[in-house]
């Protein structure tokens, strides 16, 4: 398994499995080959309508509008660190 694939784990009622069984028999691959290409098939169908939901939060309104000197301030362990201290 290469370095760019991640292991997925779930479980699935019967009739479920005896379907994507039959379908690996038919075209006698594996049945992880099959629900492989399903997986893939179904993210790649959603994609595009999942970027655009992501997009439309308002957080990324909010990138650029800080103006800040120092331009490295965001990979500092203290950046936008607040002391609270009672009056």
């Amino acid at each position: 398994m290469s370095s760019t694939t991640k292991i997925v784990q779930t479980e699935v009622d019967m009739e479920t499995y005896e379907i994507l069984k039959m379908l690996a028999i038919k075209k006698r691959i594996p049945l992880k080959a099959v629900l492989r290409d399903i997986l893939t098939e179904y993210a790649k169908k959603l994609k595009e309508d999942i970027e655009k939901e992501i997009y439309k939060d308002p957080i990324w309104k909010g990138i650029g509008l800080l103006d800040i000197e120092d331009t490295k301030a965001s990979e500092r362990d203290d950046w936008g660190v607040v002391e609270w201290r009672s009056k």
